[in-house]
């Protein structure tokens, strides 16, 4: 049974994640495949995770590595998307040839401020943008300035995802893994929560 939205799962690091996630047909999982992470999911982890699961595409996550160090980790790992947070590196990833997915932080009225100008020179360089935010007297704020957006990027909301079916004016969620318990034992939580919430009846 489908999902009535789109969803992007991050940290996938385990095979009842990946699992769950892949039957409930979740489009894209994530995995932090950043060298300079200390919780990175090795190459041999990744193709046995990946190897399990079927109809759902992937997504190397990064947020410290080096653009070269990126470019390197692309050829090992075979991924459909490359996640970044960070602008600089964007049109040299760009050349990859992997669609991009950025993470873009609105912490402060400056990132507020500047997510319309952000959106707008995002918009011919990457596929998806997940908006996220820590700072909950800022969501209404995003609300209301996600309604203004016309352009071409896949927004995803990744902050304030109550256990309902309302995304607002976001076409997607991005939704966070969390660990095992231990191998095989594993509670999903919110994401259970909410995944079954916006199942297809």
């Amino acid at each position: 049974m489908a999902l009535k939205t789109f969803v992007k799962i991050s940290n996938i690091n385990n095979l009842s994640d990946a699992r769950y996630c892949a039957g409930m047909m979740v489009d894209v999982l994530g995995f932090n495949i950043d060298p300079e992470s200390d919780s990175h999911v090795s190459e041999d982890d990744f193709n046995e995770i990946t190897e399990w699961v079927a109809g759902v595409k992937f997504a190397g996550e990064f947020h410290g590595a080096t653009t070269e160090q990126i470019k390197e980790s692309v050829k090992n790992y075979p991924v459909d998307y490359v996640e970044i947070d960070d602008l600089d590196k964007v049109e040299k990833v760009g050349l990859l040839g992997k669609p991009i997915i950025f993470r873009l932080s609105i912490e402060n009225a400056e990132d507020l401020t500047n997510m319309k100008s952000t959106l707008s020179y995002l918009d011919e360089l990457v596929k998806m943008v997940i908006v996220q935010s820590e700072n909950d007297q800022l969501f209404d704020q995003i609300d209301a300035q996600i309604g203004y957006y016309n352009g071409n990027l896949k927004l995803l909301k990744g902050y304030g995802i109550a256990e309902d079916e309302s995304l607002g004016n976001f076409p997607g969620l991005a939704l966070q893994a969390t660990e095992e318990d231990r191998p095989g034992f594993k509670d999903y939580g919110q994401i259970m929560d909410i995944l079954e919430l916006i199942e297809e009846d």
